[in-house]
């Protein structure tokens, strides 16, 4: 992975105001597993992954914020390692680290707005915001927009240990793992899924750095 491309800072959790935001923030309404076709259909519905590499196991947890910056809908944190009262969930992937959400929205335009990674006791995240990803969902419709999927940069700690040293977000598709999982969950979605990717490859940020940054 080229240097250029580790557009990330590393601060410390402890007293970040916009850490505690990520801590508090959730994944939001999800649909119901038993949620009858009826009351789908009223429903703007958006399928998405969220993942990191395998390599990195455990020792990392990356997330991808929606709708940061709306004025109309509300900011939801998608992880790729949920937890339940500080217990890690598993994986929904063989290879990769992630989960599949299914997930209840307003109709409208949404935006993924950033990403960031929890690593033992920092977090790393752009120095400069990514363009916005935007995409659009009515109501009655279920959307597939992508994989949102992190991969970790290796490195070492000042005293030598392996750590996390950046970290490079990108969008794929992968439709015919995530979409399957999904309608598995919610079987009212199955067949009617509507494929309308993201721009797919790197998402990088800008260069310049971000007002507040820590170089």
């Amino acid at each position: 992975m080229k240097q250029g491309k580790r557009s990330t800072v590393r601060r410390l959790m402890a007293g970040s105001a916009v850490f505690l935001l990520m801590l508090a923030g959730c994944a939001g309404n999800q649909v119901a597993a038993d949620a009858p076709a009826s009351s789908v259909g009223e429903k703007a519905v958006v399928v998405v992954s969220v993942t990191h590499d395998a390599e990195t196991g455990r020792r990392a947890k990356a997330g991808f914020v929606l709708d940061r910056d709306s004025k109309i809908h509300s900011t939801r944190v998608l992880r790729s390692i949920e937890e339940v009262l500080g217990v890690p969930k598993g994986s929904d992937f063989d290879d990769v680290h992630g989960r599949v959400y299914v997930l209840d929205v307003e109709p409208g335009t949404h935006t993924v707005s950033s990403w960031f990674t929890i690593t033992g006791m920092s977090r790393l995240e752009p120095r400069t915001e990514p363009p916005a990803l935007t995409f659009d969902v009515r109501a009655g419709e279920v959307v597939y927009i992508g994989n949102l999927n992190l991969n970790h940069v290796a490195g070492r700690s000042l005293i030598g240990v392996k750590a996390v040293a950046g970290a490079v977000p990108e969008v794929r598709d992968r439709a015919a793992i995530d979409i399957p999982l999904a309608e598995k969950r919610v079987a009212s979605i199955k067949g009617r899924v509507a494929t309308r990717l993201l721009p797919l490859g790197d998402w990088t940020a800008s260069p310049g750095p971000r007002k507040g940054a820590v170089e």
